[in-house]
């Protein structure tokens, strides 16, 4: 006989060997062009991002070289004016006209302008504010600051036509006004000079012009603003800005907002993020960073080169920024003083551009390569599974011939020619049939003992916490857990005090049970405990049964009869489904409440009733108030105390003492001694999420206790919802009031007595079996009263309750009603408690 060896490899690639054809198509393919994707994406963002890049940095090149073309232009109107004037008269009305004209005129705005005589006398100083002029007497020109006086020295060696350009400077003018002659104006200002040839050998004299600062700072803040002239799409509001500096090193000043153009000028921005030095003589806003500044040093060597450069520098603060980068482009300022059209550096001009263009272009990567990959995903998925299945579609004929196969007469397979390969399996498999036929005997008796098998093993419940031994001061709830132990705690404590209690919980908690416990352990135990289902009552009897009436109060009234209230006086009332009241029916409950009188139907004399009022429900009040459909100060009566009784999906741990529990109750309901559950059974109810909490555990245990033939009840004669769906079995059973039956429904109502055993009503024995209409969605309910009404043409609520069974609350069986009429099938006719749902004939339509 031959000898099969294990695949080989290591455990991974066991598990591949294992799959099938398309699994292995998908786990091989699909990680393999995912990565594939991946490294392209990656390469893709990588260079896009580059050219991003190259494109960011040459337009921040660009503004940078663009202010300082236009600083530079300004610094030569300057120039040629002061050439200009040089040429001119040079007293005072002649240098008074020239401003007056150039203010008429516009054009640049000069704060100096002075002739100095070769002379002790004959100089003219005139100072420039707004709209004004003041001319500087003589003996006060050595009082302004800086003393141009200074500047001689510089001067002499200057030719007629040569310009100087001195340092920024803060500037201390005199400039009088009527309140104050003392006044002084202050400005950092740049001041020009020239040479003045005069009459006769060697005489000269010295032409100052001086504009500030301001000017050239406003240009940088055009640039950097919607007005600028490169201005061409509106861009993010990241933090960008450009400063000016001189070959020193020091920031002179930086822009600004475009709305202020009058502003001092700063380096705030400038010198966010340096180590240096604050302030240098006549110009405190200055700041040079420290030498360990390796970029910036490197920016003011290239604009001492006269190079223009763009660098991408990391934030030095991080969290500030959207960004973590930034280019800083620069530009030398270059000045043409000399008559021979040289010039020289005196500065340069530095622009920090920030963008989340490669950001956001990276995000938008992101989303193209995800719906790519995604695309690609699906199609290849797509691709693979049409291939599979056109694969191993001969396999699979071969595979259900196999399974259809009769194995008491097994006979070969005879399937068309699908290739080699399946082929090949199908002369394995008619071997294996051949063998098959020559060991049916021995197949036989194997599958023999296998049916022998011993029953799998008992669940130990008796060793479950429960407390129906008595210990508990709560013997009659069963459960264990915090939320069941904050349950019972809250229950104690409400029945020692004399006080309304509301009870909420889902349907099939166990609510009554509830009331009962906080009865039977308060002052009232031993005086009557009334309950009363509101919810399956209308308006006028749920007034009658609670209230009562006196004999001739109406037609029917042939006796006095006590309500609920007298009922229950000196013990306690349970109003189940409190919600279902209508409004009528709150007020006369609130007046009751809080007067603790009544007033019975036809009676004009009110009484006095000592009751104990306990209220459930399983909505949510207070959305009922918002909606107006429940008074709000009804609530606030009933609301003292408030006793949450929690899902069994809550406490799952009660599950094994609830299920004995019921288990010995549904051994005598059918007659049977000594059922047991198994392991599997109590591990497939804790799996499950109970929406018809304990009293759908209650029909489970009841179900499997008659349908199981064996003393174990295993887990696949638990029968839960999901698997009733399809095959739904309507035996709906009772053990107790703590626990009466479900409906089975979508939304299982809370009833507030199971109905009787063998509940029928007249002419609903035996419904002859009806078709549905095809396209009409029923829900099980519906189904099973559709052959009744189909039969009967028309039917009540209380009707409809009745035949479906299970304790039905009368807010499902009207929600179903009127789901019918919704759908075209009944029509409603007559209100209150004489309306009846009617048939719609054949070929009729229901009215909106």
């Amino acid at each position: 006989m031959p000898q099969y060896h294990p695949m080989p490899g290591f455990g991974f690639f066991r598990w591949f060997l294992s799959l099938s054809l398309k699994k292995k198509l998908l786990f091989s393919l699909l990680p393999t062009l995912m990565g594939i994707l991946l490294i392209t994406g990656y390469l893709n963002y990588k260079i896009s991002n580059r050219y991003t890049q190259i494109g960011l940095e040459r337009t921040a090149r660009l503004q940078a070289l663009a202010m300082a073309h236009d600083v530079e232009g300004r610094l030569n109107e300057y120039r040629r004016e002061l050439l200009f004037i040089s040429h001119g008269p040079l007293d005072a009305q002649a240098l008074r006209d020239h401003l007056a004209r150039k203010r008429v005129a516009g054009g640049t705005a000069v704060r100096e302008l002075a002739f100095f005589a070769p002379e002790l006398t004959g100089h003219v100083y005139m100072v420039v504010c707004g709209d004004e002029m003041f001319e500087v007497p003589e003996q006060m020109i050595a009082t302004v600051k800086p003393n141009p006086f200074l500047h001689f020295e510089e001067l002499t060696h200057l030719s007629p036509g040569d310009v100087m350009l001195f340092p920024v400077e803060e500037a201390e003018l005199p400039f009088p006004l009527e309140a104050n002659a003392n006044n002084r104006i202050q400005a950092p200002v740049f001041r020009m000079a020239t040479v003045v040839p005069l009459g006769g050998e060697g005489r000269r004299g010295f032409l100052f012009l001086s504009f500030e600062a301001r000017e050239l700072r406003n240009i940088l803040s055009v640039f950097n603003s919607s007005r600028s002239p490169l201005y061409a799409f509106s861009r993010s509001d990241e933090l960008r800005y450009s400063y000016m500096v001189d070959t020193d090193g020091w920031m002179l000043f930086q822009s600004d907002m475009i709305e202020h153009p009058g502003s001092e000028i700063s380096t705030m921005l400038a010198r966010s993020g340096h180590d240096g030095t604050l302030g240098k003589p006549g110009l405190p806003s200055a700041f040079r960073p420290f030498n360990a500044d390796a970029d910036y040093w490197e920016m003011i060597a290239d604009i001492r080169a006269g190079r223009a450069n763009c660098l991408l520098l990391e934030d030095r603060d991080k969290n500030q920024n959207q960004v973590n980068s930034h280019f800083l482009a620069y530009a030398p300022v270059r000045f043409r003083g000399g008559t021979d059209g040289s010039e020289r550096i005196v500065g340069g001009i530095a622009f920090v551009d920030r963008s989340q263009l490669t950001l956001i272009a990276g995000y938008r990567h992101l989303d193209v390569m995800f719906l790519i990959t995604l695309t690609t995903i699906g199609i290849m998925v797509l691709l693979v599974y049409l291939l599979s299945r056109y694969i191993t579609q001969p396999i699979f004929l071969l595979a259900r011939a196999v399974r259809d196969m009769d194995l008491a007469h097994p006979e070969e397979v005879d399937l068309p020619s699908a290739g080699f390969e399946t082929n090949h399996l199908k002369a394995a498999v008619n071997t294996l049939v051949a063998r098959l036929r020559d060991q049916m005997e021995q197949v036989w008796r194997k599958d023999q003992e296998l049916l022998l098998v011993s029953m799998q093993e008992r669940a130990s419940l008796d060793d479950s916490p429960h407390e129906a031994d008595g210990i508990s001061p709560l013997p009659e709830i069963i459960g264990s857990g915090l939320k069941i132990a904050q349950m019972k705690g809250d229950i104690l404590k409400a029945a020692r005090v004399d006080v309304d209690v509301l009870i909420v919980g889902e349907t099939g908690t166990g609510k009554q049970l509830a009331a009962e416990a906080i009865h039977n352990h308060s002052s009232r135990a031993g005086k009557p405990f009334i309950s009363i289902n509101c919810g399956a009552l209308d308006e006028n009897l749920l007034l009658d049964t609670l209230f009562g009436h006196t004999k001739g109060a109406f037609t029917e009234a042939k006796d006095d009869r006590k309500g609920a209230f007298l009922q229950a006086n000196g013990g306690t009332l349970f109003l189940d489904e409190i919600q279902s009241t209508s409004l009528m029916g709150q007020q006369a409950l609130l007046r009751a409440i809080a007067m603790r009188k009544i007033k019975p139907l036809g009676s004009d004399k009110e009484l006095d009733v000592d009751v104990r009022l306990i209220a459930a429900t399983n909505v949510d009040l207070t959305t009922m108030i918002e909606d107006r459909t429940f008074r709000e100060d009804l609530y606030y009566r009933l609301r003292v105390l408030t006793i949450n009784v929690p899902p069994l999906r809550e406490h799952k741990e009660s599950i094994p003492s609830l299920a004995l529990y019921y288990l010995r109750q549904a051994e005598s309901l059918v007659g049977k001694v000594g059922l047991a559950l198994s392991r599997g059974a109590i591990e497939k109810m804790n799996a499950y999420d109970w929406p018809g909490n304990i009293r759908e555990l209650v029909n489970c245990i009841t179900r499997a206790a008659v349908m199981v033939e064996n003393e174990v009840i295993q887990a696949n004669d638990i029968q839960l919802e999901e698997e009733r769906l399809s095959d739904w079995n309507p035996l709906s059973l009772s053990l107790s009031r703590s626990a009466p039956a479900a409906d089975g429904g979508a939304q299982p109502p809370e009833p507030a007595t199971p109905p009787a055993a063998g509940l029928a009503v007249a002419g609903m024995e035996n419904p002859a079996p009806s078709r549905v209409p095809t396209g009409l969605r029923l829900n099980d309910r519906q189904r099973k009263v559709y052959p009744l009404l189909m039969a009967r043409g028309s039917i009540t609520r209380s009707e409809y309750q009745d035949f479906v069974g299970g304790g039905l609350a009368s807010r499902t069986a009207i929600y179903d009603l009127n789901d019918l009429v919704r759908k075209g099938c009944l029509v409603k006719v007559g209100s209150g408690p004489a309306t009846r749902y009617e048939l719609l004939p054949t070929g009729a339509t229901a009215a909106n």
